[in-house]
Protein backbone atom coordinates (compact mmCIF):
# COMPACT_ATOMS: atom_id res chain seq x y z
CA UNK A 1 0.00 0.00 0.00
CA UNK A 2 1.44 3.29 -0.80
CA UNK A 3 0.15 5.95 1.56
CA UNK A 4 1.89 9.47 2.78
CA UNK A 5 1.49 8.84 6.73
CA UNK A 6 2.40 10.59 9.58
CA UNK A 7 3.12 14.23 8.69
CA UNK A 8 1.83 16.92 10.72
CA UNK A 9 -1.73 16.94 11.91
CA UNK A 10 -3.85 18.61 9.70
CA UNK A 11 -7.61 19.44 10.31
CA UNK A 12 -10.33 16.97 9.35
CA UNK A 13 -11.63 16.83 5.87
CA UNK A 14 -14.86 17.98 5.13
CA UNK A 15 -16.06 14.95 2.92
CA UNK A 16 -14.03 12.40 5.23
CA UNK A 17 -16.37 9.52 6.88
CA UNK A 18 -16.44 10.59 10.91
CA UNK A 19 -15.98 7.17 12.10
CA UNK A 20 -14.45 3.68 10.43
CA UNK A 21 -15.25 0.36 12.51
CA UNK A 22 -14.77 1.38 16.24
CA UNK A 23 -12.71 4.42 15.72
CA UNK A 24 -13.69 8.19 15.48
CA UNK A 25 -11.69 10.11 13.59
CA UNK A 26 -10.22 13.20 14.92
CA UNK A 27 -7.44 14.54 12.19
CA UNK A 28 -6.02 13.96 8.90
CA UNK A 29 -1.99 12.89 8.77
CA UNK A 30 -1.67 12.60 5.21
CA UNK A 31 -2.55 11.26 2.01
CA UNK A 32 -1.41 8.92 -0.84
CA UNK A 33 -2.11 7.58 -4.46
CA UNK A 34 -4.07 4.55 -2.43
CA UNK A 35 -5.86 6.40 -0.34
CA UNK A 36 -5.66 8.22 3.08
CA UNK A 37 -4.42 8.20 6.59
CA UNK A 38 -6.03 9.89 10.12
CA UNK A 39 -5.87 10.21 13.24
CA UNK A 40 -8.55 8.72 15.40
CA UNK A 41 -9.81 7.57 18.84
CA UNK A 42 -10.51 4.05 19.99
CA UNK A 43 -13.70 3.70 22.15
CA UNK A 44 -11.48 3.39 25.29
CA UNK A 45 -9.73 6.99 24.39
CA UNK A 46 -5.98 5.51 22.78
CA UNK A 47 -4.68 7.57 19.81
CA UNK A 48 -4.37 5.54 16.61
CA UNK A 49 -3.49 5.77 13.10
CA UNK A 50 -6.24 4.52 10.44
CA UNK A 51 -5.63 3.78 6.72
CA UNK A 52 -8.60 4.13 4.49
CA UNK A 53 -8.31 2.92 0.58
CA UNK A 54 -9.64 5.00 -1.75
CA UNK A 55 -13.27 4.09 -2.88
CA UNK A 56 -12.25 3.43 -6.22
CA UNK A 57 -10.08 0.83 -5.30
CA UNK A 58 -12.33 -1.23 -3.56
CA UNK A 59 -13.52 -3.38 -6.55
CA UNK A 60 -10.26 -4.10 -7.40
CA UNK A 61 -9.42 -7.43 -6.28
CA UNK A 62 -5.40 -7.33 -6.46
CA UNK A 63 -5.48 -4.23 -4.36
CA UNK A 64 -7.64 -5.99 -1.76
CA UNK A 65 -5.70 -8.92 -1.44
CA UNK A 66 -2.37 -6.95 -1.34
CA UNK A 67 -4.34 -5.17 1.90
CA UNK A 68 -5.22 -8.25 3.14
CA UNK A 69 -1.80 -9.13 3.29
CA UNK A 70 -0.04 -5.88 4.76
CA UNK A 71 -2.56 -6.66 7.27
CA UNK A 72 -1.07 -10.28 8.33
CA UNK A 73 2.52 -8.96 8.01
CA UNK A 74 2.54 -6.57 10.12
CA UNK A 75 0.16 -8.11 12.60
CA UNK A 76 2.49 -11.43 12.18
CA UNK A 77 5.49 -9.21 13.35
CA UNK A 78 4.66 -7.04 15.85
CA UNK A 79 7.77 -6.21 18.98
CA UNK A 80 9.25 -2.89 19.79
CA UNK A 81 9.96 -1.67 16.57
CA UNK A 82 6.89 -1.72 14.60
CA UNK A 83 3.65 0.26 15.03
CA UNK A 84 1.50 -2.39 16.25
CA UNK A 85 -2.39 -3.14 14.19
CA UNK A 86 -5.27 -2.93 16.67
CA UNK A 87 -7.70 -3.21 13.88
CA UNK A 88 -8.86 -3.99 10.58
CA UNK A 89 -10.88 -5.14 7.78
CA UNK A 90 -9.99 -5.97 4.25
CA UNK A 91 -13.53 -6.89 3.54
CA UNK A 92 -14.97 -3.30 4.19
CA UNK A 93 -16.55 -0.89 1.62
CA UNK A 94 -13.28 1.13 1.87
CA UNK A 95 -10.61 -1.29 3.16
CA UNK A 96 -9.24 0.24 6.10
CA UNK A 97 -6.03 -0.92 9.19
CA UNK A 98 -5.71 0.75 12.41
CA UNK A 99 -2.20 0.97 14.20
CA UNK A 100 -1.19 2.83 17.48
CA UNK A 101 -0.38 6.01 16.53
CA UNK A 102 3.14 7.56 16.80
CA UNK A 103 3.69 10.86 17.50
CA UNK A 104 7.11 11.10 15.93
CA UNK A 105 7.99 12.45 12.73
CA UNK A 106 9.35 10.51 9.48
CA UNK A 107 12.94 10.02 9.45
CA UNK A 108 12.26 11.30 5.94
CA UNK A 109 10.50 14.58 7.56
CA UNK A 110 12.90 15.17 10.42
CA UNK A 111 16.53 15.38 7.94
CA UNK A 112 14.32 17.65 5.51
CA UNK A 113 13.34 19.68 8.55
CA UNK A 114 16.42 19.54 10.76
CA UNK A 115 19.45 18.85 9.08
CA UNK A 116 21.24 15.21 9.29
CA UNK A 117 21.09 13.07 12.82
CA UNK A 118 24.57 13.64 14.91
CA UNK A 119 26.07 10.22 15.50
CA UNK A 120 24.90 9.06 18.46
CA UNK A 121 21.30 8.95 17.16
CA UNK A 122 22.37 7.31 13.72
CA UNK A 123 23.36 4.69 16.20
CA UNK A 124 21.09 4.21 18.60
CA UNK A 125 18.72 4.39 14.80
CA UNK A 126 20.81 1.52 13.33
CA UNK A 127 20.31 -0.25 16.63
CA UNK A 128 16.51 0.04 16.95
CA UNK A 129 16.21 -0.97 13.48
CA UNK A 130 18.31 -4.10 13.91
CA UNK A 131 15.92 -5.22 16.37
CA UNK A 132 13.35 -4.22 13.76
CA UNK A 133 14.64 -6.47 10.97
CA UNK A 134 15.44 -9.34 13.78
CA UNK A 135 11.66 -8.99 14.43
CA UNK A 136 10.65 -8.99 10.67
CA UNK A 137 12.72 -11.67 9.93
CA UNK A 138 11.95 -14.18 12.71
CA UNK A 139 8.21 -13.91 11.46
CA UNK A 140 9.49 -15.52 8.29
CA UNK A 141 9.25 -12.16 6.20
CA UNK A 142 11.62 -9.38 4.11
CA UNK A 143 10.32 -5.72 4.29
CA UNK A 144 11.55 -4.81 1.35
CA UNK A 145 10.90 -1.55 0.82
CA UNK A 146 12.72 -0.13 4.43
CA UNK A 147 13.39 3.82 3.49
CA UNK A 148 13.48 7.36 5.57
CA UNK A 149 9.76 7.55 4.70
CA UNK A 150 8.67 4.13 6.69
CA UNK A 151 10.64 4.83 9.69
CA UNK A 152 9.02 7.21 12.09
CA UNK A 153 11.13 8.37 15.01
CA UNK A 154 9.66 8.47 18.67
CA UNK A 155 10.84 9.27 22.00
CA UNK A 156 11.90 5.67 23.14
CA UNK A 157 13.25 4.35 19.46
CA UNK A 158 12.32 4.24 15.95
CA UNK A 159 9.13 1.78 14.48
CA UNK A 160 9.11 0.55 11.01
CA UNK A 161 5.71 0.50 9.27
CA UNK A 162 4.09 -0.11 5.86
CA UNK A 163 4.37 -3.67 5.27
CA UNK A 164 3.01 -3.09 1.58
CA UNK A 165 4.83 -5.04 -0.11
CA UNK A 166 6.42 -7.30 2.82
CA UNK A 167 6.97 -10.57 1.63
CA UNK A 168 7.08 -14.21 3.15
CA UNK A 169 10.26 -15.99 3.10
CA UNK A 170 8.85 -18.80 1.03
CA UNK A 171 7.86 -16.65 -1.62
CA UNK A 172 10.52 -13.86 -1.65
CA UNK A 173 10.90 -13.71 -5.50
CA UNK A 174 11.57 -10.01 -7.25
CA UNK A 175 8.68 -9.55 -9.06
CA UNK A 176 5.28 -10.26 -8.67
CA UNK A 177 3.64 -10.62 -12.45
CA UNK A 178 6.50 -8.72 -13.38
CA UNK A 179 6.42 -5.86 -11.36
CA UNK A 180 9.44 -4.82 -9.60
CA UNK A 181 8.59 -3.33 -6.12
CA UNK A 182 10.64 -1.12 -3.51
CA UNK A 183 12.24 2.38 -4.05
CA UNK A 184 15.06 3.48 -6.03
CA UNK A 185 18.14 4.26 -4.38
CA UNK A 186 17.28 1.88 -1.66
CA UNK A 187 17.02 -0.89 -3.52
CA UNK A 188 19.55 -3.75 -3.56
CA UNK A 189 21.38 -4.84 -6.09
CA UNK A 190 19.63 -8.36 -6.19
CA UNK A 191 16.00 -6.68 -6.27
CA UNK A 192 17.07 -4.70 -8.89
CA UNK A 193 18.69 -7.26 -11.57
CA UNK A 194 15.94 -9.68 -10.52
CA UNK A 195 17.81 -12.00 -8.54
CA UNK A 196 16.06 -14.04 -5.43
CA UNK A 197 15.78 -11.89 -2.24
CA UNK A 198 16.81 -12.84 1.24
CA UNK A 199 16.21 -11.13 4.62
CA UNK A 200 19.88 -9.45 3.43
CA UNK A 201 18.60 -7.04 1.11
CA UNK A 202 16.55 -5.29 3.99
CA UNK A 203 20.02 -5.28 5.54
CA UNK A 204 21.53 -3.18 2.26
CA UNK A 205 18.46 -1.43 2.90
CA UNK A 206 19.39 -0.21 6.25
CA UNK A 207 22.89 0.68 5.33
CA UNK A 208 21.18 3.29 2.91
CA UNK A 209 18.85 4.28 5.59
CA UNK A 210 21.75 5.19 7.90
CA UNK A 211 23.75 7.07 5.04
CA UNK A 212 20.23 9.37 4.73
CA UNK A 213 20.14 9.80 8.45
CA UNK A 214 23.90 10.69 8.54
CA UNK A 215 24.30 13.08 5.74
CA UNK A 216 20.87 14.23 4.55
CA UNK A 217 21.10 12.53 0.99
CA UNK A 218 21.33 8.42 -0.25
CA UNK A 219 24.28 6.74 -0.68
CA UNK A 220 23.32 6.92 -4.46
CA UNK A 221 22.52 9.95 -4.86
CA UNK A 222 19.73 11.55 -6.64
CA UNK A 223 17.75 11.56 -10.08
CA UNK A 224 16.09 9.75 -12.56
CA UNK A 225 15.25 5.77 -11.25
CA UNK A 226 16.92 4.58 -14.84
CA UNK A 227 19.87 6.44 -12.98
CA UNK A 228 19.90 5.36 -9.58
CA UNK A 229 19.25 1.93 -9.94
CA UNK A 230 22.03 1.79 -12.92
CA UNK A 231 24.23 3.13 -9.80
CA UNK A 232 23.20 0.40 -7.47
CA UNK A 233 24.39 -1.91 -9.53
CA UNK A 234 27.52 -0.54 -11.30
CA UNK A 235 28.70 2.34 -9.04
CA UNK A 236 30.03 2.34 -5.82
CA UNK A 237 28.52 3.60 -3.00
CA UNK A 238 29.20 7.82 -1.82
CA UNK A 239 29.72 7.22 1.81
CA UNK A 240 32.29 10.62 1.79
CA UNK A 241 30.24 13.00 4.17
CA UNK A 242 29.74 9.58 6.58
CA UNK A 243 31.00 10.25 9.86
CA UNK A 244 34.15 8.27 10.45
CA UNK A 245 32.84 6.55 13.33
CA UNK A 246 29.60 5.25 11.63
CA UNK A 247 31.76 3.86 8.27
CA UNK A 248 32.63 0.75 9.80
CA UNK A 249 29.05 -0.17 10.21
CA UNK A 250 27.76 1.31 7.45
CA UNK A 251 30.20 -0.51 4.65
CA UNK A 252 28.95 -3.91 5.32
CA UNK A 253 25.69 -3.32 4.83
CA UNK A 254 26.33 -2.52 1.60
CA UNK A 255 28.12 -4.96 0.20
CA UNK A 256 27.10 -5.45 -3.35
CA UNK A 257 27.01 -10.14 -2.37
CA UNK A 258 24.39 -10.60 -0.13
CA UNK A 259 26.16 -13.67 1.19
CA UNK A 260 28.98 -10.60 2.24
CA UNK A 261 26.49 -8.51 4.45
CA UNK A 262 26.06 -9.35 8.14
CA UNK A 263 22.68 -10.25 10.07
CA UNK A 264 20.77 -8.00 11.27
CA UNK A 265 21.89 -9.50 14.45
CA UNK A 266 25.30 -8.91 14.13
CA UNK A 267 24.22 -5.21 13.12
CA UNK A 268 23.57 -5.30 16.75
CA UNK A 269 26.55 -6.37 18.41
CA UNK A 270 28.71 -3.97 15.53
CA UNK A 271 26.35 -1.01 17.25
CA UNK A 272 27.08 -2.40 20.99
CA UNK A 273 25.49 -1.44 24.08
CA UNK A 274 22.93 1.12 23.85
CA UNK A 275 23.60 4.44 25.53
CA UNK A 276 21.56 5.31 28.94
CA UNK A 277 20.63 8.43 27.88
CA UNK A 278 16.82 8.11 27.21
CA UNK A 279 16.91 11.51 25.16
CA UNK A 280 18.04 10.09 21.96
CA UNK A 281 16.64 12.26 19.35
CA UNK A 282 17.99 15.87 18.58
CA UNK A 283 16.58 18.41 20.22
CA UNK A 284 14.32 20.40 17.81
CA UNK A 285 12.86 16.72 16.84
CA UNK A 286 12.02 15.79 20.56
CA UNK A 287 10.29 19.34 20.31
CA UNK A 288 8.33 18.12 17.75
CA UNK A 289 7.09 15.18 19.13
CA UNK A 290 6.32 16.77 22.74
CA UNK A 291 3.99 19.24 20.89
CA UNK A 292 2.04 16.15 18.86
CA UNK A 293 1.79 15.37 22.32
CA UNK A 294 0.20 18.13 23.57
CA UNK A 295 -2.01 18.93 20.69
CA UNK A 296 -3.34 15.27 20.74
CA UNK A 297 -4.22 16.06 24.33
CA UNK A 298 -6.38 19.32 22.92
CA UNK A 299 -8.07 17.43 19.82
CA UNK A 300 -11.93 17.42 20.71
CA UNK A 301 -13.18 13.55 21.37
CA UNK A 302 -15.95 13.21 18.63
CA UNK A 303 -18.82 11.16 19.44
CA UNK A 304 -19.58 8.87 16.78
CA UNK A 305 -23.04 10.11 14.81
CA UNK A 306 -25.25 8.43 12.33
CA UNK A 307 -24.12 5.17 11.24
CA UNK A 308 -24.98 3.95 7.52
CA UNK A 309 -23.87 0.44 6.41
CA UNK A 310 -25.41 -2.00 3.60
CA UNK A 311 -27.81 -4.59 4.57
CA UNK A 312 -25.56 -7.77 5.56
CA UNK A 313 -22.54 -6.08 6.75
CA UNK A 314 -21.58 -6.90 10.20
CA UNK A 315 -20.90 -3.86 12.68
CA UNK A 316 -17.24 -4.38 12.60
CA UNK A 317 -17.26 -3.33 8.69
CA UNK A 318 -18.88 -0.45 8.94
CA UNK A 319 -17.99 3.09 7.12
CA UNK A 320 -19.92 5.63 8.36
CA UNK A 321 -20.09 8.51 5.67
CA UNK A 322 -21.41 11.86 7.42
CA UNK A 323 -22.28 15.18 5.75
CA UNK A 324 -20.15 18.15 7.67
CA UNK A 325 -21.41 19.54 10.93
CA UNK A 326 -23.57 22.46 10.16
CA UNK A 327 -21.19 24.10 13.28
CA UNK A 328 -17.93 25.48 12.71
CA UNK A 329 -15.23 22.38 13.34
CA UNK A 330 -12.06 23.82 15.81
CA UNK A 331 -9.18 23.66 13.52
CA UNK A 332 -6.12 21.96 14.43
CA UNK A 333 -3.26 23.90 13.50
CA UNK A 334 -0.31 22.16 11.63
CA UNK A 335 3.05 21.75 12.90
CA UNK A 336 5.69 22.24 10.16
CA UNK A 337 4.03 19.55 7.73
CA UNK A 338 6.13 17.98 5.91
CA UNK A 339 6.27 18.94 1.51
CA UNK A 340 8.12 16.44 -0.27
CA UNK A 341 9.99 17.73 -3.12
CA UNK A 342 8.63 17.67 -6.54
CA UNK A 343 10.68 14.99 -8.64
CA UNK A 344 10.26 14.62 -12.46
CA UNK A 345 7.95 11.23 -12.75
CA UNK A 346 10.12 8.99 -15.39
CA UNK A 347 13.51 8.91 -17.32
CA UNK A 348 14.19 11.40 -20.41
CA UNK A 349 16.51 10.74 -23.30
CA UNK A 350 17.29 12.98 -26.10
CA UNK A 351 18.90 12.74 -29.35
CA UNK A 352 21.63 15.72 -29.66
CA UNK A 353 22.28 18.29 -32.83
CA UNK A 354 25.55 19.39 -31.33
CA UNK A 355 27.55 15.83 -30.62
CA UNK A 356 26.42 15.02 -34.28
CA UNK A 357 27.34 18.65 -35.75
CA UNK A 358 30.81 17.81 -33.65
CA UNK A 359 31.27 14.93 -35.16
CA UNK A 360 30.31 16.37 -38.83
CA UNK A 361 33.04 18.82 -38.28
CA UNK A 362 35.74 16.47 -37.41
CA UNK A 363 34.86 14.05 -40.57
CA UNK A 364 34.62 17.07 -42.89
CA UNK A 365 37.80 18.36 -41.61
CA UNK A 366 39.59 14.95 -42.36
CA UNK A 367 37.81 14.76 -45.74
CA UNK A 368 39.44 18.26 -46.84
CA UNK A 369 42.78 17.26 -45.58
CA UNK A 370 42.86 13.90 -47.77
CA UNK A 371 41.51 15.94 -50.28
CA UNK A 372 44.50 17.57 -50.11
CA UNK A 373 46.50 14.96 -50.33
CA UNK A 374 45.27 13.38 -53.23
CA UNK A 375 45.35 16.78 -55.25
CA UNK A 376 49.09 16.91 -54.21
CA UNK A 377 50.59 15.75 -57.73
CA UNK A 378 53.77 17.56 -57.15
CA UNK A 379 55.28 15.79 -53.87
CA UNK A 380 52.60 12.79 -52.90
CA UNK A 381 53.14 9.41 -54.66
CA UNK A 382 50.46 7.79 -57.05
CA UNK A 383 49.51 4.98 -54.51
CA UNK A 384 49.23 7.47 -51.58
CA UNK A 385 47.42 9.79 -53.57
CA UNK A 386 44.65 7.37 -54.27
CA UNK A 387 44.31 5.88 -50.69
CA UNK A 388 43.71 9.70 -50.08
CA UNK A 389 41.47 9.95 -52.44
CA UNK A 390 39.09 6.83 -51.24
CA UNK A 391 39.40 8.51 -47.33
CA UNK A 392 38.00 11.66 -48.82
CA UNK A 393 34.84 9.46 -50.47
CA UNK A 394 34.85 7.97 -46.65
CA UNK A 395 35.18 10.96 -44.43
CA UNK A 396 32.84 13.32 -46.93
CA UNK A 397 30.48 10.00 -47.32
CA UNK A 398 30.11 10.08 -43.22
CA UNK A 399 30.41 14.10 -42.93
CA UNK A 400 27.00 14.52 -45.47
CA UNK A 401 25.34 11.38 -43.60
CA UNK A 402 25.88 13.76 -39.76
CA UNK A 403 25.01 17.20 -41.04
CA UNK A 404 21.82 15.59 -42.42
CA UNK A 405 20.95 14.03 -39.45
CA UNK A 406 21.91 17.19 -37.50
CA UNK A 407 20.10 19.17 -39.48
CA UNK A 408 16.48 16.92 -38.32
CA UNK A 409 14.47 18.10 -35.61
CA UNK A 410 16.07 16.15 -32.31
CA UNK A 411 14.18 13.49 -31.11
CA UNK A 412 12.89 12.64 -27.32
CA UNK A 413 12.00 9.60 -25.80
CA UNK A 414 10.16 9.82 -21.95
CA UNK A 415 9.83 6.42 -20.30
CA UNK A 416 7.84 6.46 -17.66
CA UNK A 417 4.84 5.14 -15.61
CA UNK A 418 2.28 5.14 -18.04
CA UNK A 419 3.87 4.26 -21.18
CA UNK A 420 6.28 5.10 -23.76
CA UNK A 421 6.31 8.55 -25.14
CA UNK A 422 8.21 10.13 -28.40
CA UNK A 423 8.39 13.63 -29.53
CA UNK A 424 10.20 16.00 -31.65
CA UNK A 425 9.55 19.33 -30.37
CA UNK A 426 5.76 19.98 -32.18
CA UNK A 427 4.88 16.50 -32.52
CA UNK A 428 4.28 13.73 -29.70
CA UNK A 429 3.76 10.17 -30.06
CA UNK A 430 2.26 7.87 -26.73
CA UNK A 431 2.78 4.28 -26.53
CA UNK A 432 1.06 3.23 -23.31
CA UNK A 433 2.04 0.12 -21.43
CA UNK A 434 -1.17 -1.65 -22.05
CA UNK A 435 -0.78 -1.55 -25.52
CA UNK A 436 3.18 -3.19 -26.36
CA UNK A 437 3.25 -6.66 -25.97
CA UNK A 438 6.83 -6.78 -25.92
CA UNK A 439 9.71 -3.76 -25.52
CA UNK A 440 13.91 -3.97 -25.71
CA UNK A 441 16.73 -2.37 -26.74
CA UNK A 442 18.27 -4.10 -29.87
CA UNK A 443 21.91 -3.56 -29.28
CA UNK A 444 23.12 -4.17 -33.24
CA UNK A 445 26.81 -2.87 -33.09
CA UNK A 446 27.14 1.32 -32.83
CA UNK A 447 22.93 1.86 -33.72
CA UNK A 448 20.93 0.21 -31.07
CA UNK A 449 17.65 0.79 -30.81
CA UNK A 450 14.43 1.21 -28.84
CA UNK A 451 12.09 -1.99 -30.11
CA UNK A 452 8.27 -2.16 -29.13
CA UNK A 453 5.68 -5.07 -30.02
CA UNK A 454 2.09 -3.85 -30.12
CA UNK A 455 -0.76 -5.91 -29.03
CA UNK A 456 -2.93 -6.97 -32.31
CA UNK A 457 -5.43 -4.38 -31.56
CA UNK A 458 -2.88 -1.23 -31.30
CA UNK A 459 -2.25 0.20 -34.16
CA UNK A 460 1.44 1.61 -35.37
CA UNK A 461 2.09 5.79 -34.73
CA UNK A 462 3.30 7.44 -37.49
CA UNK A 463 7.16 8.34 -38.25
CA UNK A 464 8.32 11.49 -36.27
CA UNK A 465 11.31 11.07 -38.28
CA UNK A 466 14.82 9.99 -37.64
CA UNK A 467 13.74 5.98 -38.65
CA UNK A 468 11.03 6.03 -35.71
CA UNK A 469 8.49 3.46 -36.07
CA UNK A 470 9.67 1.60 -38.99
CA UNK A 471 9.10 -1.92 -39.16
CA UNK A 472 12.09 -4.15 -38.19
CA UNK A 473 11.89 -7.52 -37.08
CA UNK A 474 8.26 -8.46 -36.71
CA UNK A 475 8.37 -4.87 -34.45
CA UNK A 476 8.50 -1.06 -34.88
CA UNK A 477 11.95 0.91 -34.23
CA UNK A 478 10.75 3.43 -31.96
CA UNK A 479 14.16 5.26 -31.03
CA UNK A 480 18.18 5.57 -32.30
CA UNK A 481 20.07 5.47 -29.02
CA UNK A 482 22.76 7.63 -29.29
CA UNK A 483 23.65 6.73 -32.95
CA UNK A 484 25.47 10.21 -32.65
CA UNK A 485 27.57 9.74 -29.86
CA UNK A 486 30.90 8.30 -28.90
CA UNK A 487 31.22 4.80 -27.51
CA UNK A 488 30.98 4.88 -23.90
CA UNK A 489 28.20 7.22 -24.10
CA UNK A 490 26.26 5.44 -25.47
CA UNK A 491 27.08 1.97 -23.60
CA UNK A 492 25.71 4.02 -20.97
CA UNK A 493 22.99 5.45 -22.55
CA UNK A 494 21.84 1.76 -23.53
CA UNK A 495 22.51 0.93 -19.99
CA UNK A 496 20.19 3.86 -18.38
CA UNK A 497 17.26 2.93 -20.88
CA UNK A 498 17.96 -0.88 -19.87
CA UNK A 499 16.83 0.33 -16.75
CA UNK A 500 13.90 2.69 -17.05
CA UNK A 501 12.35 0.13 -19.28
CA UNK A 502 12.75 -2.81 -16.92
CA UNK A 503 11.60 -0.07 -14.03
CA UNK A 504 8.74 1.11 -15.74
CA UNK A 505 8.00 -1.50 -18.35
CA UNK A 506 8.77 -4.83 -16.16
CA UNK A 507 5.63 -6.48 -17.64
CA UNK A 508 6.55 -6.07 -20.49
CA UNK A 509 10.28 -5.96 -21.12
CA UNK A 510 12.57 -8.25 -22.74
CA UNK A 511 15.92 -7.83 -21.07
CA UNK A 512 17.84 -10.09 -24.27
Amino acid sequence: MRFSTVGGVQPLPSDAPQRIGDYTLLAALGRGAMGSVFLARSRGGRPVAVKVAKAELADNPQFRERFRREVEMARAVGGFWTATVVGADPDADRPWMATEYVAGPTLQQAVHDFGPLPEKAVRRLAGGLAEALVAIHGAGLVHRDLKPSNVLLATDGPRVIDFGIARALESSGLTEAGIVFGTPGYLSPEQVVGSKITPQSDVFALGSVLVFAATGAGPFGEGATSALVYRVVHQEPDLSRVPPGLVPLIVPCLVRDPAHRPTPARLLELVGPPSNDPSWLPAQVRTLVEERHTQLRDLPAKPPTRVMAEPGKPPTRLLVEEPPPAQPQRVVPPIKPYTPPVKKSGSQFKTSRAVGLGWMTAHGSAALLSLAIAGDTANTPAGVRAAALVLFVVFASVAVRLLVGALRSPLTIDIGPDGIVLSNGAQSRRLPWYAISRVRVDAHHSRPWVMVWLHGAAKAPESLGRGSFHSHKGGLRVYPISHERYRKRRERDVAEIRSALAWYGSSVYDPR
